[in-house]
Order: C-alpha cells, then structure tokens, then sequence
C-alpha cells in the first residue's frame, strides 16, 4: 500500500506520517517512511535550493522534483511496495504541482511530466491555515511565507480531487481520521 501525505509546511505531515507509521509497525506491518524531496543527489541539490542557497526558474524546480521523484520512486518506493511493505511518503506529485504552479508554472505540464508516476493507494491533505502554517514552519525553506502558501493551498484545492482532506484540528484527532481511512483500506 503506497500513502502519501500532503500539505503545506508547517502542516503537520511529519508528526503524522511518523504516528501512522507507529501504528501500522503496531499492526504488525512492514513500514517504510519516506519524503520528497529524496535523499538521493538530486533530492540534496533540491534542498540547497529550497534553503536560499542556489536560485533557479521555476520550471527548472518542477523538472528537479520530477527528476528526483523518477530516482525516489526506483531506489525506495517501488522496491518496498514490490517487497509488500507499507510506504508513508510525505510529498508526492501534487507538491510538486501545488508549489511550482503558485510560482506561475502551468499545472497541466507538471502533470504531464509526472505521468510515470503510480498514483497512490490512498493520499491525504492536511489542511492549515497558511498563517498559522508558514509561523510553525521552520527549516526557513524559501516558500515558508503566508502569502505563497494561500496560491499553494489554492492550488491543492483546485488539482487535488483525489485527496482525502483532513480539516486542522488537534494532533490526535488529524490521526485518528487519517487512521479510520487506512484501517479501511489494509
């Protein structure tokens, strides 16, 4: 079963995917957590970037995260879904199609250039206010900002039909809906 987490930062998508872990483990489940960006070289190129450290068009970004979830999806993803475990990935397509298109890339080509990739079995949107979202956020990435979020939260709204949405609400009540869906679904 292959799950993906999405949200804005400062969501909440490690606390969750890292509780949904324990519980599966809990289960007697095979459990690989994951996130994109990757740890592969493309994924430590791309956390430069998100740091300030490096600038590039926006177009280049989306083709860095197709490129690095390409390499994610061969080295980790695919083998532990083929071995029969459980994969949380925080991150996945709509990332990079929320993101990139508030930078003012067209939704519809990073949806094109990530058509290789298999939809999940289950992917969830962790809803936040961008404010409180963009105060929590703090790895100080270049989108952490109020303003970028609300066109980020847009768009998830707007590209995201698949996704279960979980409205804010305490740590152990988002994880218990996310939980009451997976339970379903195992």
């Amino acid at each position: 079963m292959f799950i993906v987490l999405e949200g804005v930062d400062g969501c909440g998508k490690s606390t969750q995917a890292k509780l949904l872990g324990e519980y599966l483990k809990g289960l007697g489940k095979l459990v690989v957590l994951t996130a994109e960006p990757s740890k592969s070289m493309v994924g430590v190129a791309l956390r430069q970037i998100l740091r300030g450290d490096a600038e590039v068009d926006a177009r280049t970004l989306a083709l860095l995260f197709t490129a690095d979830r390409m390499e994610h999806l061969k080295a980790e993803i695919l083998p532990a879904l083929e071995s029969g475990k459980i994969v949380v990935c925080e991150r996945y397509v709509l990332s990079t199609v929320a993101y990139q298109a508030a930078q003012g890339v067209d939704a519809q080509w990073i949806l094109e250039l990530n058509r290789f990739a298999p939809k999940p079995d289950v992917s969830f949107l962790l809803e936040a206010d961008p404010k409180t979202a963009a105060a929590r956020a703090k790895s100080g990435e270049i989108f952490e900002r109020e303003d970028f979020l609300k066109r980020v939260t847009q768009n998830y709204y707007a590209y995201g039909g698949e996704l279960i949405r979980i409205p804010p609400q305490s740590v152990d009540k988002v994880q218990a809906a996310i939980r009451k869906v997976v339970a379903g679904r195992i």
